[in-house]
Formats: C-alpha cells, sequence, structure tokens
C-alpha cells in the first residue's frame, strides 16, 4: 500500500499540516526548511511501534527511524554528518 503524504508541494517553515497517517495527541507534521532543504517530521504508529518519519518534498524521500535509530544518531560525532552531506544522495 503506498503511502499517504502531507498535502502541499513545497510547505512554509514551522506550518502545521493535516496527515492522514500521523496518530496520537499532537498538533501535526513539523516543517523545518532552509535554503538547501525542507523537510516534514512527523509522528507515525506502525505495527513494530512508534517512528519519526522524515519525508522530504523536494527529493520526494521518506524515512521511518525507531527510537534505537534516533539514539543511535544522538552520539554521532559532526564529521559522520559532514560525510554523509559529502555524498550524492542515492549514489
Amino acid at each position: 500500500m503506498p503511502q499517504k503524504t502531507p498535502s502541499g508541494d513545497r510547505p512554509e517553515a514551522g506550518a502545521l499540516l493535516t496527515d492522514p497517517h500521523v496518530t496520537g495527541d499532537q498538533d501535526g507534521p513539523i516543517v523545518i526548511a532552509n535554503e538547501f532543504a525542507d523537510v516534514v517530521v512527523s509522528r507515525v504508529r506502525t505495527r513494530n511501534g512508534m517512528r519519526l518519519d522524515i519525508w522530504s518534498p523536494r527529493r520526494g524521500t521518506r524515512v521511518q527511524l525507531d527510537a534505537v535509530e534516533l539514539d543511535c544518531l544522538s552520539y554521532q560525532e559532526p564529521e559522520t554528518f559532514t560525510a554523509m552531506l559529502e555524498r550524492t544522495p542515492g549514489g
């Protein structure tokens, strides 16, 4: 089954969107954007528990991360992210 995406091609930074697959007590997805990228972040309930859903409207890509994956991000050195940014997406 294809995933539903929040409405709007390029939402404004800080906008609250209606996303039908987001559940729980919350105001809605969060848009984080600057001149280089914009992402829509929301909490989703899956059959394997809660995930953080990160959607890139510009690229049309999405990833869902669980608590262990998010925790792993929290102890990475800044150089890890620098190396990730040097790679070509999808390459």
